[in-house]
């Protein structure tokens, strides 16, 4: 198990949704958006969940947002409403085909979706946000 792996692996999935096709996946919160619809996931928090007399298992969680730019069109904000469900299920769907994410952690689970407006660069786009929790039992050993 590795954590480059995990990394690697949600990004592979996300890069696989097909409905929204995203323009590009990013590792880590932009602060700007080129193109939409664009995905992006980054470590929210990392938790102790249990220790033995080995090691710690832990649960790390990530933030997965898709961000779709503003538009003054209803006919076009209809559409993006209707890409924002799709993406919703097409992450959700990539990420349980492999809850292990390639065999680096030991289960994985997306959260409720949520979703939203948020301004970046002073542009304003709808967003869908998606927690997703990874386990990795005995991530790191306790050293005696």
């Amino acid at each position: 198990m590795s954590r480059a792996g995990v990394i690697t692996a949600i990004d592979t999935a996300l890069s696989s949704v097909s409905s929204p096709t995203f323009t590009a996946v990013y590792v880590g919160e932009p602060l700007a958006i080129a193109g939409t619809p664009t995905a992006a996931f980054w470590l929210t928090s990392h938790t102790d969940d249990f220790e033995t007399l080995g090691d710690v298992s832990t649960i790390a969680l990530f933030t997965i947002r898709c961000f779709w730019r503003m538009q003054t069109s209803q006919d076009v904000r209809e559409t993006i409403e209707d890409e924002m469900w799709d993406a919703i299920v097409g992450i959700k769907t990539a990420l349980r085909a492999d809850s292990a994410l390639g065999g680096n952690a030991t289960d994985s689970r997306p959260g409720d979706a949520a979703t939203g407006y948020i301004e970046l660069s002073g542009v304003a786009f709808r967003q869908v946000t998606i927690p997703f929790a990874v386990d990795i039992y005995g991530e790191y050993p306790i050293a005696p």
